[in-house]
C-alpha cells in the first residue's frame, strides 16, 4: 500500500461530513482521564522517502529464513512453496480473493474452495471440512465450544501436550460461554472422563512431535458420551494414519504447512473438518457442488451460519467468513504437488528428522528426551544446559536452532523442540550438528 497521507484539508472535510468541527468534538465521548492530552512522544513525520528507508530499517533488524538455516517449527514450518503458487493466487482474479458475498456469480473461486474441502477430508480422513479457519487455534477454539452446545455440558478436557497457544485460546473462548477447561496429561485424558465431558481434544501428533494410536482415547470418548478433537499438522498425516480412521468426530489444525509461507507466524489458515452428522453444527461456511437447469456443473455456497447475519442471540460462533486467500494458497500447492508428491514431502521430512536427531544423540550430553516414542519430523532433545541460551548461541553461526521449551514447561529448561522439514539438505543437517557440538561442549 502506498504512503498516501492526509492533509489538513481532507481532515477538514471528514470532520465536516460527519457533522464534527474537531478531532476533540469526534472523541468528547471517551471521558478525559482516558485521553491523552498534549503531543505525543513520537518523532516528528517524515516524507515518503524517508519513511520507507526508516522502515526499512526496522525490517533488517528481523532475522529469517533468508539469513538463517532454521530447524524451528513448533507449528510453523519451513516447507519448499513452487513458483506457481505465489503466480496463481497473484492473479487478478484473485486480487479480492475474500468471502463471495455474492456467491454465485464467483464460480471459479467457488470452485477453489470445494477443491480445498475435498483436499482437507482426504488428508484427514473425515467426511466433510468447511471453507477454512482463521488459523488452528481458532478452529480448535470453535471446536470446543460447538462441542459444548451439541452436548449441552460444560466441561471441555485438553490435552497438556497440545500447542500452548492453541490451549491459550481455547482458554480465551470458554471464558465467554461459560465452559471449564481442564488441561490434562494424555496418557491420564481416559481416565479422566465423565458424564459431564463435552469433549476431549489432543493432538496427533502431539506438540512435542510424538506420534501415539489415539483409538482408545477416541473410544473412551465416546463411550463418556463426549466428542473426540484431534489437532493435527497436515504434512505428518501424509505418513501417518489420518484421525479419520480412528473414529474421531472433529479434526482441525493449520494449514501454514501446505504451501503458506512462515510470514513470522501469520497470515495462515485453518482448517475444520468433521463427521457428516455433524455439517449442521460448525461454524464458517461450506461450498457444494451441483448443475444448474442446463446440466453444467456449478458450485453454490451450501451451507453458512446465517444466524450471524439474522439471528444474532442463537449464534454458535462469531465466524461467518473463511480464510481465503490462504485456503487459496494451500489449494494450489497441494494440487500442484499431487497425492503422490505430497506423501513424498512427508516422507522426506520424516527420513531428515530422524538423520538429525540420530546425528545430534551422538554428541556427548545430548539425548532424546521422549526416546520411547516414535515421531514423524519433529522432536525433543534434551541439552543438559539452559535450551534458551543454546538457541542464542546457534544464531551467530547462521542456525535458528529450535523452540526451547521452558517458557511453556518449566521442567523442560534443558529441552529444544526441533523441527527438520524436506527443505534440510544433508549438509546443513552436518553442520548444524558440528556447530551444536560446540555450543554445548
Amino acid at each position: 500500500m502506498r504512503y498516501i497521507p492526509h492533509t489538513d484539508a481532507d481532515r477538514k472535510e471528514m470532520l465536516q461530513t460527519i457533522g464534527v468541527s474537531t478531532i476533540d468534538e469526534l472523541f468528547e465521548q471517551i471521558p478525559g482521564n482516558l485521553r491523552v492530552s498534549g503531543p505525543l512522544n513520537i518523532p516528528e513525520s517524515l516524507d515518503e522517502h524517508a519513511l520507507l528507508v526508516e522502515l526499512r530499517k526496522i525490517g533488517s533488524a528481523n532475522r529469517s529464513t533468508s539469513d538463517l538455516i532454521s530447524f524451528l517449527g513448533a507449528g510453523v514450518y519451513e516447507h519448499y512453496v513452487p513458483s506457481i503458487v505465489m503466480e496463481l493466487i497473484s492473479r487478478g482474479e484473485f486480487l479480492s480473493a475474500y468471502t463471495p458475498y455474492q456467491p454465485e456469480v464467483s464460480q471459479g473461486y467457488l470452485q477453489t474452495i470445494y477443491e480445498f474441502q475435498t483436499m482437507i477430508c482426504e488428508i484427514t480422513g473425515m467426511e466433510v471440512a468447511n471453507a477454512s479457519m482463521y488459523d488452528g487455534a481458532t478452529a480448535l477454539s470453535e471446536a470446543v465450544i460447538m462441542a459444548s452446545g451439541l452436548k449441552h455440558r460444560s466441561r471441555i478436557l485438553v490435552a497438556r501436550e497440545v500447542h500452548p497457544h492453541y490451549v491459550q485460546c481455547v482458554q480465551t473462548f470458554a471464558r465467554s460461554v461459560e465452559c471449564q477447561v481442564e488441561i490434562v496429561d494424555t496418557d491420564k485424558l481416559v481416565d479422566t472422563l465423565d458424564d459431564t465431558t463435552a469433549c476431549v481434544a489432543f493432538q496427533y501428533p502431539d506438540f512435542f512431535g510424538r506420534a501415539f494410536n489415539p483409538r482408545s482415547l477416541i473410544d473412551a470418548a465416546h463411550r463418556s458420551g463426549a466428542l473426540a478433537i484431534a489437532i493435527s499438522d497436515p504434512v505428518a498425516l501424509g505418513v501417518l494414519e489420518p484421525p479419520g480412521s480412528f473414529g474421531a468426530d472433529v479434526v482441525v489444525g493449520d494449514c501454514q504447512s501446505l504451501g503458506i509461507p512462515m510470514g513470522f507466524g501469520g497470515p495462515h489458515a485453518g482448517y475444520f473438518a468433521v463427521k457428516r452428522e455433524l455439517v449442521r453444527a460448525i461454524p464458517g461456511r461450506i461450498v457444494g457442488a451441483t448443475h444448474d437447469s442446463q446440466g453444467r456443473r456449478g458450485f453454490v455456497m451450501t451451507l453458512r451460519t446465517r444466524e450471524q447475519d439474522i439471528r444474532r442471540e442463537k449464534a454458535t460462533s462469531n465466524i461467518c467468513t473463511n480464510q481465503a486467500l490462504m485456503a487459496l494458497c494451500a489449494t494450489v500447492w497441494m494440487s500442484a504437488l499431487g497425492k503422490s508428491g505430497f506423501r513424498k514431502v512427508a516422507e522426506t521430512c520424516a527420513q531428515n528428522a530422524h538423520y538429525a536427531a540420530s546425528q545430534l544423540c551422538r554428541i556427548p550430553g545430548i539425548r532424546l528426551r521422549f526416546p520411547e516414542s516414535p515421531f514423524v519430523f519433529e522432536f525433543v532433545i534434551d541439552c543438559g544446559m539452559n535450551a534458551t541460551q543454546v538457541r542464542d548461541k546457534l544464531m551467530p553461526e547462521g542456525f535458528l536452532a529450535g523452540a526451547p521449551l521452558g517458557k511453556w514447561f518449566p521442567d523442560l529448561q534443558s529441552c529444544l523442540l526441533v523441527a527438520v522439514t524436506e527443505v534440510r539438505t544433508r549438509d546443513e543437517i552436518d553442520r548444524f550438528v558440528t556447530e551444536f557440538a560446540k555450543v554445548v561442549s
